[in-house]
């Protein structure tokens, strides 16, 4: 997956679109197509990059350019304004261990392969996901591996 290779202009409409966090439902809309469609251009993308996963193909969208460095990189909604004693910190401190499970699942290891490398339960993987989430922002894992690659733990 490091050089560009030649994708169609709908498959880098759909690439792009995968990497800024949108489902195949959510790609299917935004391109009007159908979500069948969407899977499909995915699985020919996949194929043309090497990627296995959503995740690898949103980290090669970002790293052929088709997505800019904090473009989609996950932030906290903006709802409400929250009072100044219960606003989270601008760069989120996450512990030794999960910034080590979130470089992990940036390089595109699954929750039991991280385990495994770790010397941990799946169940303490799935635990520490859901505490990288919530202090990031994330809402899935393309989003996080994103961010751990726009805070330079992905290397």
């Amino acid at each position: 997956m490091t050089s560009a290779v030649k994708l169609t202009c709908r498959e880098a409409d759909v690439l792009r679109l995968l990497a800024l966090g949108l489902s195949n439902r959510l790609i299917a809309r935004k391109l009007d197509i159908s979500e069948r469609t969407a899977k499909n251009h995915l699985s020919s993308i996949y194929l043309k990059i090497g990627a296995t996963h959503r995740t690898q193909a949103a980290l090669y969208a970002r790293q052929i350019g088709l997505i800019g460095p904090g473009e989609a990189a996950p932030y906290a909604p903006e709802t409400t304004p929250t009072p100044e004693k219960h606003a989270q910190p601008a760069c989120p401190t996450l512990t030794a261990r999960e910034q080590g499970v979130l470089r992990l699942l940036a390089l595109g290891l699954s929750n039991r392969l991280i385990a495994r490398e770790l010397g941990i339960s799946e169940k303490t993987v799935k635990n520490h996901l859901s505490s990288i989430y919530l202090k990031i922002g994330a809402t899935h894992r393309t989003q996080a591996a994103l961010y751990a690659q726009y805070a330079g733990l992905a290397s």
